[in-house]
């Protein structure tokens, strides 16, 4: 199929002021000059939010009540704003960390609301990896329980104890609903462990039925990633890594980018006209548009996407220390249980605490030594 520069599938509907604005948009947009990174820089976006058009709610509840903002300028976007974002995008990536129920909250709505809106859209799971893909398939077309499904895929405590049900499940049944594909994006621990210990090299040397499980990254990442990897390794400085340790490890870390990169642009390019792939991840991979962004445009350059980033926390501006990090920034705080009595239906969300926080990074010269790195929110 040939790839495809954006869509038009959005503005279907020419009764609406923003449809007409939309159809403009999508005309400048075919003359050129458009960025396929930051629809809210893009010149020639009709949905850009106007300055001051939105402030922080003053009540912050998962998931439609929560603070978002760009996040190169800092301002003040509602959840409309963001879905203008996703309106704009052919590739929607919602960075985690993965012990946080509100981001979980987050992705369920964006992942429901873009099946509804745009159907042959697909959700893709950093969490599960392509050999796996049989098996969701076969959970979606009902000829296995979930919890077979999840027993088979070795998910039920991917993120902490427990968690599956809680955190990537209910994305997964809301796709099955909407009879939307699943992505079982990512290269199997078996692989990525020899990118560490081998190199591309000897992954490239492999028979093509086991070439088809990863992919070997098409380009450099931009150059702070390595640094942030680095540091994420040494505890900011705390131990000491050398520069041959943070390469061997690196190596897995980019192979998990390569291989999600890979399944990402190839479920888009396979989608009908329109079609967008949403793809949860830790927010280390995507932040600063770090290396799986760089893949993804390293294999599609024409494809626009939109990066999202959720961190904890009630926040009422956008953060220094989170500028940057993603075009657009939540915050979600923790969820609050669902309340009882004469205002039983007023409560901002149903969801529950994680369970137990995931582990920490492994620092230092030991980090190079584990058979994966496996390292909470940033893996």
């Amino acid at each position: 199929m040939t790839p495809r520069h954006g869509s038009t599938q959005a503005f279907r509907d020419s009764r609406t002021p923003l449809a007409l604005a939309g159809a403009v948009a999508a005309a400048a947009l075919a003359a050129g000059g458009c960025t396929t990174r930051n629809p809210y820089a893009d010149p020639f976006w009709a949905y850009a939010p106007q300055p001051g058009a939105s402030v922080a709610s003053h009540f912050q509840a998962s998931p439609y009540q929560l603070a978002v903002f760009r996040g190169d300028n800092g301002q003040s976007i509602d959840w409309n704003g963001l879905w203008n974002g996703i309106r704009w995008a052919d590739i929607v990536i919602v960075g985690e960390q993965h012990d946080d129920a509100s981001a979980h909250q987050v992705q369920r709505a964006i992942a429901e609301e873009t099946f509804a809106a745009w159907p042959g859209c697909a959700v893709s799971l950093e969490m599960l990896e392509r050999n796996e893909q049989p098996i969701v398939d076969a959970y979606l077309r009902g000829e296995i329980t979930k919890d077979e499904f999840v027993t088979r895929t070795h998910s039920r405590d991917w993120a902490s104890k427990g968690s599956w049900d809680d955190f990537y499940q209910p994305v997964i049944d809301a796709a099955k609903d909407a009879g939307a594909p699943v992505i079982a994006a990512n290269a199997p621990r078996e692989y990525v462990r020899r990118a560490r210990t081998e190199g591309y090299e000897a992954l490239a040397a492999l028979p093509p039925e086991e070439r088809a499980n990863f992919a070997i990254p098409a380009g450099d990442p931009p150059a702070t990633y390595r640094q942030r990897f680095k540091d994420l390794m040494s505890g900011d400085g705390a131990h000491e890594v050398s520069d041959a340790q943070v390469d061997d490890v690196l190596r897995s870390q980019r192979t998990w980018d390569a291989t999600m990169a890979e399944s990402i642009v190839n479920a888009w390019r396979a989608a009908p006209s329109g079609g967008k792939v949403v793809h949860l991840v830790g927010q280390f991979h995507s932040e600063y548009d770090g290396g799986l962004v760089s893949e993804i445009q390293h294999r599609a350059s024409n494809a626009r996407i939109l990066t999202i980033s959720v961190q904890k926390g009630e926040a009422y501006a956008l953060r220094a220390e989170d500028r940057g990090k993603a075009d657009v920034v939540v915050y979600g705080i923790a969820p609050r249980p669902a309340w009882t009595g004469f205002n039983a239906g007023m409560a901002g969300t149903k969801g529950d605490a994680p369970k137990s926080t995931a582990p920490g990074a492994p620092a230092g010269a030991a980090a190079a030594e584990e058979p994966l790195p496996t390292w909470g929110f940033a893996y």
